[in-house]
């Protein structure tokens, strides 16, 4: 029986790396700053490739995340372990995004994004936390029907 490692991929390593795709023909009109999260950077060793792709994204402005490469504070259970640390990490990564001027704080995590996005909502930010696939599957016809 052959091991599951070698053929299970990252999303954005799969499209960049096997696929050899880096525009998807996505459209997604909004300012984006992207959170590289913890497990994409030193597990999974991303990289480039989530910013490649979303480089590509029509429509998309791409400003750049202060300390970017900063926990967010989820961490799996050091979230539960160290409650009051990670709402405050978490603090400061919503700090960061909301100084980029961004509506849109992007990441490859869902469980960054579900930290990130219930801060967001504790503070009252305006700013949406949205998966990197959600960007990458959006499309011109998409926003069109959203306006009306």
């Amino acid at each position: 029986m052959a091991p599951v490692v070698p053929k299970t991929y990252e999303l954005t390593e799969f499209l960049v790396d096997v696929l050899k795709v880096t525009d998807v023909g996505a459209y997604y009109p909004h300012t984006v700053t992207y959170h590289p999260t913890c497990h994409g950077l030193r597990s999974l060793g991303l990289g480039e490739r989530p910013y490649e792709l979303l480089r590509h994204v029509k429509g998309l402005e791409l400003v750049e995340l202060p300390g970017a490469r900063e926990c967010c504070g989820f961490g799996g259970t050091f979230a539960v372990k160290n409650a009051d640390v990670s709402a405050a990490m978490g603090a400061d990564k919503v700090r960061a995004a909301q100084s980029t001027g961004a509506d849109v704080l992007c990441a490859a995590d869902n469980s960054c994004l579900m930290h990130i996005g219930g801060t967001m909502s504790r503070l009252g930010v305006g700013m949406r936390p949205v998966h990197i696939a959600q960007i990458l599957a959006s499309t011109e016809e998409e926003e069109a029907e959203a306006r009306s």
